[in-house]
């Protein structure tokens, strides 16, 4: 009997350690499960996590790249969220990390949202941009307000005609796309044509034709534009030009030649500046009638004058005009006669 009670012990033993054991690898392996091996820790702080639980998937692109490890309230009332990121991944500075859900009713998991910087979180780091996750409550307050508004609205008498109203024109509307539609596919309109006649398509086909021939010569060098594109004797033309331009700036700075001079000399500008107040003052007076070229612009006996005596010339001229061939004529008379 004492052989046989040691050995009970034995198997209790033995059977105690292994329940122990047991437990152990239990809960080492649901820790392995929430606490993967080969990871680094970053951290997000989300406004609302709702449905966000330890182990939950995190993922980049559709594929996964991590869990989430504890989750803590932070004084200010928000969650932080300890993200496992497996070895291997990096996450950028300017990611975003989401809490979405598989689905409609689905678990929720962090979606990890690329950046465009090229530098990259350090263990220990927080991510700076978070959405947090929408519940269905809040989906639901937030739509109660317009079902309520859309049920104050047309549970009123006007709101029912109104509404009958708008019926009747997505009807006629409706009507209207279909006779759109039918008018279309028997080939009326322009709209129709563009969509039937292949005339347009041959057209825009022949066109890209002439302009890669167009672009095959200008890479050719044929015509003006191919010889602008090609001809180099043109740049090395308007390169001199502007040398020539840059040295004609040069000497009109340096107050060479007339037009430097006329820039440059102030003495000039004096001269010019009294012959123009001489000019003015001359003009003044003969304005005002002073002086011989005044009287001939002011007086009008001068001119009348001056009529009378282009008159008494024209006569002379005409007098003498007359007496010519007469004297003439004796001349060649008397010359004759000897």
């Amino acid at each position: 009997m004492a052989i046989k009670g040691g050995t009970e012990i034995k198997v209790g033993i033995f059977v105690f350690i292994g329940i122990v054991a047991l437990l152990y690898l239990t809960f080492k392996l649901g820790e392995e499960a929430f606490t993967p091996k080969d990871v680094y820790k970053i951290y997000a702080v989300f406004d609302n996590i709702s449905g966000l639980t330890k182990g939950a998937k995190i993922e980049m692109a559709g594929i996964p790249i991590g869990r989430v490890g504890k989750i803590e309230l932070t004084p200010e009332g928000k969650a932080k969220v300890e993200l496992l990121i497996y070895k291997g991944y990096k996450i950028q500075e300017d990611a975003t990390a989401a809490i979405r859900t598989y689905g409609v009713l689905g678990d929720k998991f962090i979606d990890i949202k690329p950046g465009y910087s090229k530098v990259y979180l350090q263990p220990g780091s927080m991510i700076a941009y978070t959405e947090s996750a929408i519940s269905v409550d809040e989906i639901l307050a937030s739509i109660g307000p317009t079902v309520e508004g859309l049920k104050e609205l047309i549970g009123t008498k006007e709101g029912k005609e109104n509404l009958k109203i708008l019926v009747a024109n997505i009807r006629d509307a409706s009507q209207s796309f279909k006779n759109i539609a039918e008018r279309i596919e028997k080939g009326q309109g322009t709209l129709s044509k563009l969509i039937s006649d292949d005339r347009l398509y041959k057209d825009l086909t022949a066109t890209a034709e002439n302009l890669k021939k167009v672009s095959a010569q200008i890479e050719s060098g044929q015509g003006t534009l191919g010889k602008l594109v090609k001809d180099e004797e043109l740049y090395k033309s308007l390169k001199q030009t502007v040398a020539n331009l840059e040295s004609v700036s040069k000497r009109l700075e340096r107050g060479e030649g007339t037009l430097g001079k006329l820039m440059t000399d102030e003495k000039l500008y004096k001269d010019l500046k009294a012959i123009s107040e001489d000019l003015r003052k001359i003009t003044a007076q003969i304005e005002s009638g002073q002086g011989t070229l005044g009287k001939l612009l002011k007086d009008d006996s001068l001119y009348t004058e001056a009529k009378k005596t282009l008159k008494s010339v024209n006569r002379a001229a005409k007098g003498v005009e007359e007496q010519v061939p007469i004297t003439v004529l004796g001349v060649m008379a008397g010359a004759a006669m000897q």
